[in-house]
């Protein structure tokens, strides 16, 4: 075998997502052309798809060396610490693409994608209107745009953009998809059935028009025709385990804990990873088996270390069986992991009321209220309840009919409790 063969055949391989068989071509193809940069990079493709980063890391690099300053090598070399979750060298390796090159689509897409990852929408948003200045008729950034739209509920720009691309191409199937999730959005089922069945006739085996009509029968009250698009779903899907966790939480909503934990189960049997094992935790706790939600929990966190939810989940475990040592340790940790949890932090207080350290519970909600929200309801009823088991009778009444005046504009049932409350102090400070 010559160059040629290895590297024409070692396409095909990747084509095909036989991605051994492509690593075993590419390579074969670098041995006869050590320093080819277009071997390189489909090696490091490769490499990345079987999750090895640092060997496409090292080869993308070898490629600059060979090349300096090829555009789509950076772009790759972007890609890859995108995909390994260094979203700040992405960011920096993608700018410089970008800078060098403003109309590569690719690239652009990309570096949206890694703000948005980032938490920085509004950049996100910036970049992909951008590219449309510099191509009107860019549909991949334009769905992209759409997207980023629907999840910041920036609703009617979303449909402007989705409906422009599906009139535009009405067999495209990502614009079809985004338009029935808008329609569910919008709780217009029967709309929404019409894109993802648009979809279907197209591509009877999309995943996710399954998956999406799926949901849509379940709200509809129609429970075996959502098994079955869900089946149908899973039965083509690449990524199993997502939809499997998506169920779950969908079914764990509905209190539909069986499905919940069966949906839990196969997700974790496939992809054992925290937030999962977490919410496989919270489903537990919910129905009272706190033992296993305990060894879930604990699992979560061998995983992760730093995952708060696992954290507070494994509190709330413990506080339902009164082991509040246990609840109050985990809670802070989850607070160490997520300090602007607002209201964990008012949880955290009244675990403190719960045991008797009334300082400490009045210092905890009065951080919410110094730190976060001076009309926070839960935060200045736990103050007067802490200033109450203290025998601070005035203090107390007076939070409350701060309380009150808030109250009485948005939270009848609150008021109630409010009321209630007061009735009780007055018999305290007139005794």
């Amino acid at each position: 075998m010559d160059f040629q063969s290895a590297y024409k055949q070692g396409n095909e391989a990747l084509k095909a997502k036989d991605f051994k068989e492509a690593q075993r071509l590419f390579q074969l193809a670098l041995n006869f052309k050590p320093n080819d940069i277009y071997s390189m990079n489909k090696l490091a493709m490769v490499l990345k798809e079987l999750g090895d980063f640092e060997g496409a890391k090292k080869l993308l690099d070898g490629s600059l060396q060979v090349k300096k300053e090829d555009l789509y090598t950076n772009y790759l070399l972007g890609n890859t610490y995108l995909e390994e979750g260094d979203i700040a060298k992405a960011i920096l390796t993608l700018e410089k693409t970008v800078e060098k090159n403003p109309s590569d689509k690719y690239a652009r897409n990309s570096l949206a994608l890694a703000y948005k990852m980032n938490g920085e929408y509004s950049k996100c948003i910036e970049l992909l209107k951008k590219a449309l200045e510099y191509d009107p008729s860019d549909l991949y950034n334009k769905l992209s745009l759409a997207t980023s739209l629907f999840e910041l509920g920036d609703i009617p720009e979303a449909t402007k953009y989705a409906g422009e691309i599906a009139r535009k191409d009405p067999r495209n199937i990502s614009a079809n998809i985004l338009l029935g999730r808008i329609e569910i959005e919008k709780a217009n089922f029967s709309g929404a059935q019409g894109f993802f069945n648009t979809v279907l006739s197209i591509d009877a085996n999309n995943s996710d028009a399954h998956y999406y009509i799926g949901r849509i029968c379940l709200e509809i009250s129609s429970q075996e025709e959502a098994r079955e698009h869900f089946n149908s779903a899973l039965a083509v899907a690449e990524d199993k385990a997502s939809i499997l966790k998506n169920l779950g939480m969908i079914y764990m909503d509905r209190e539909d804990f069986q499905q919940a934990e069966e949906h839990f189960a196969m997700a974790i049997n496939l992809e054992e990873d925290a937030p999962t094992l977490s919410n496989m935790g919270k489903l537990l706790v919910m129905q009272g088996r706190h033992e296993e939600a305990i060894e879930n929990l604990k699992r979560a966190i061998e995983i992760q270390s730093d995952y708060a939810f696992a954290y507070y989940n494994l509190a709330k475990a413990y506080q339902d069986i009164r082991d509040f040592p246990n609840a109050i340790y985990n809670l802070m940790f989850a607070l160490n992991y997520e300090p602007d949890d607002v209201y964990a932090i008012n949880v955290l207080g009244r675990m403190f009321l719960e045991v008797g350290l009334n300082d400490r519970a009045l210092r905890t909600f009065q951080q919410v209220i110094d730190e976060f929200d001076v009309n926070d309801k839960f935060a200045l009823f736990g103050k007067a309840e802490a200033l109450t088991a203290m025998g601070r009778f005035n203090q107390a009444q007076e939070v409350l009919m701060n309380l009150r005046n808030i109250a009485a504009k948005t939270d009848k049932n609150m008021l109630n409790k409010i009321d209630d409350k007061l009735t009780k102090l007055k018999r305290e400070i007139n005794a």
